[in-house]
Order: C-alpha cells, then structure tokens, then sequence
C-alpha cells in the first residue's frame, strides 16, 4: 500500500514537474521573439549592423514587403487599397486619402525573392 501511495505521488509529482517545465520554456521562447523583435525594430534601417545579424535583418526586411503586397492584393481583390501613410483603407482607385490628404503612389505587385 505505501509503494502504490509512492508511486501515485511520484506520478503527480512528475506531471507537477512536466507543466512548470513546459511553462518555463514557453516563457524562454516568448523572450527570445521578443528580443529578436526589440533588436530587429532598433536596427532595421541600420546599414552597419553586424555581419552576423544582417542577413537575418535583411531576410527579415524582404519578408516585411512581401506581406505588405500580399496584403495590397488581398485588399484589390476587394477593391480596396491602403494609405501608405496613414493605414486608412479606401477605394482602389482613390488618388488621395480622404482621411490624410496624401497623394497615393501605384500599388506595388512585385514580390521580393528571399
């Protein structure tokens, strides 16, 4: 009797262990993004950044674009596009935000090969 008493205490014991594990590794990698992202916003338009970051930095930056086109088409196929200045989204074919004024350059369609 003490031994199965042993056993399931162990076993609860274990699964105690296996959760706060999984929560401190969870938490480890939350920090690294967050870190990547703090290190990525200070230097992406720093030209001299380190050797070993500027290909992940530029890897990064192309990325960044090619969402932003992604996201150009997918409002297009709703005839709708997006002030490259403000974020307001309006008809495709508006030349000037109705909300800032700005003057609206041509979309851009191109993805960037990563």
């Amino acid at each position: 009797m003490a031994m199965g008493f042993k056993k399931e205490n162990s076993s609860a014991e274990l699964k105690s262990i296996e959760v706060s594990l999984k929560q401190a590794e969870d938490m480890k990698k939350d920090m690294i993004y967050q870190l990547g992202e703090i290190f990525y916003e200070a230097n992406k338009d720093n030209e001299s950044v380190d050797e070993i970051y500027k290909d992940k930095v530029d890897t990064i930056r192309k990325l960044e674009y090619n969402c932003k086109v992604w996201n150009n088409r997918k409002l297009k196929t709703q005839g709708m596009r997006m002030c490259e200045n403000c974020g307001n989204t309006l008809p495709y074919d508006s030349s000037f935000c109705n909300k800032c004024g700005y003057k609206l350059k041509a979309v851009s369609e191109e993805l960037v090969i990563i």
